[in-house]
């Protein structure tokens, strides 16, 4: 009997043993996989370009702004959900302009006033209202919008064809969704996640490669770093567009094939699916079908210095995003595209910081004579400043000839929510920025009129008496 107890036992313990040793080799099998994978994942310069751009970004948090005011942390705040923007002056006209969003209720609303009309736009999950006055349009943009307006009677008398149909309300809906931060489609799914999805596939499916150590220019000055490249490859490209844009309600061969008849002209982008469209032309026209190698440089600290392509298409153009800030990387940087016939984009950013004052400036210069046949020539150039010292403050806009400039006052903050400013004299205005937009109510309208789901007559008596008031 004890003979069988001491074998029963040490059966077990063999048994015991195997699977402790099955279980430890399937995780080491499993630890090894996964390692390869991340091995494997990780020298792909695509991780390296992202990882070196968050740190560049976030070398933000270093500037003065942020530390006083916590300016970076707001706009990151802004982008992630909710963003609150007011501003009024007095100066040639009674202006008043508003923009609240609530990225976690769904809720938009825009304001616009000049002397003694106003203008607003609500939108919600399902129903946008374009308020004149007090009097209310109504527009169901996520109840199949395009089946409505092919139906209305309003449509139909005006005599808009299918095409215009399609394309107002994709562009509409698309807007509205982005605005209220709702991005499911009719059948439940996610349309920004998928998106989003398809973008990272795109991505890391690029051809990638490691150049090795190289001296970059970067401002004034030079910088050691180690350089990678990727390769824009067009077709791949091209596919990306249908995968991400091709669904969703969205046909884009049937779109494209609908809009052979218009010319591709930039300032006539009408909808998404019209841009995509162009989007091709225009890398067509650009890039003439040839592949772009894009050369990334990452220093010491595993920041982004510069990105750019030299030598693209038969216009020799050349593109380049440089940060070369002295206290931080992110402090300064410049974008800029040039082609070899003086066509020319440039956006300079700078914080600034001296003598007790600090602020941010921005410079842009447009011009552009020949980059498609059907394009007008076009030289802009713009700025806009914000300075901040103490109690007082200096905004500046300038767009060509036209100058908005104010010294104005710091009527609060709370760092990293808002800041206010205020300013009297010649006009007197103040300005609010901040990712506080707090509970967004719906305005209260005197009567309200659902523009596509309506008889053509009380559409005319509701219109007329818009435009009479």
């Amino acid at each position: 009997m004890k003979i069988m107890i001491h074998m029963h036992k040490k059966n077990n313990n063999k048994l015991l043993k195997r699977i402790i040793g099955i279980t430890a080799t399937v995780i080491i099998l499993m630890a090894a996989v996964v390692a390869i994978i991340f091995f494997h994942l990780m020298r792909k310069p695509q991780i390296k370009l992202v990882e070196a751009m968050v740190n560049t970004i976030n070398s933000s948090r270093e500037s003065e702004m942020n530390q006083q005011y916590g300016t970076f942390d707001m706009g990151m705040n802004m982008i992630n959900g909710s963003q609150s923007f007011s501003f009024e002056d007095n100066s040639d006209h009674s202006v008043d302009i508003s923009l609240k969003r609530s990225a976690s209720d769904h809720n938009f609303l825009a304001e616009a006033g000049v002397d003694d009309k106003t203008f607003k736009l609500y939108a919600n999950k399902r129903t946008s209202l374009i308020y004149i006055d007090d009097m209310a349009i109504r527009i169901q943009y996520a109840d199949n919008l395009i089946t409505n307006m092919s139906n209305s009677q309003v449509v139909s008398l005006l005599g808009i064809d299918s095409d215009t149909v399609y394309s107002f309300g994709t562009a509409y809906e698309n807007c509205m969704r982005m605005a209220a931060n709702n991005y499911a489609d009719i059948n439940g799914d996610d349309i920004q996640t998928d998106i989003i999805q398809k973008t990272l596939k795109y991505f890391f499916n690029m051809e990638g490669t490691s150049e090795g150590k190289q001296t970059v220019v970067t401002g004034d000055s030079t910088q050691d770093c180690k350089v990678y490249s990727v390769i824009f490859n067009v077709d791949d490209f091209y596919s990306y567009l249908d995968d991400c844009f091709g669904t969703h309600d969205i046909d884009l061969q049937e779109v494209y094939d609908m809009l052979d008849k218009y010319i591709p002209e930039i300032d006539t982008i009408d909808n998404t699916v019209e841009l995509v469209h162009d989007i091709k032309q225009f890398v067509d026209e650009m890039l003439d079908g040839r592949d772009i190698t894009l050369y990334f440089a990452v220093n010491s600290k595993n920041e982004l210095v510069k990105l750019y392509a030299d030598h693209v298409s038969d216009r020799d153009m050349s593109m380049s995003l440089t940060f070369y800030g002295d206290k931080y990387t992110a402090q300064s940087y410049e974008f800029t595209v040039t082609d070899n016939s003086d066509n020319h984009l440039v956006i300079k950013k700078r914080d600034v910081s001296s003598d007790g004052e600090t602020g941010v400036v921005f410079d842009v210069d447009i011009s552009a004579a020949d980059l498609m046949d059907s394009m007008k020539p076009v030289s802009i150039s713009a700025s806009l400043e914000l300075r901040l010292s103490g109690s007082d403050a200096i905004l500046g806009i300038q767009v060509g000839d036209a100058v908005f400039r104010k010294n104005a006052e710091i009527t609060g903050y709370d760092k990293g929510n808002s800041i206010d400013l205020a300013w009297s004299g010649d006009s007197d205005g103040s300005m609010h920025i901040g990712c506080d937009s707090g509970a967004i109510e719906k305005p209260e309208y005197r009567d309200s009129l659902d523009i596509f789901d309506t008889d053509v007559i009380s559409a005319y008596k509701f219109i007329k008496e818009i435009m009479n008031r």
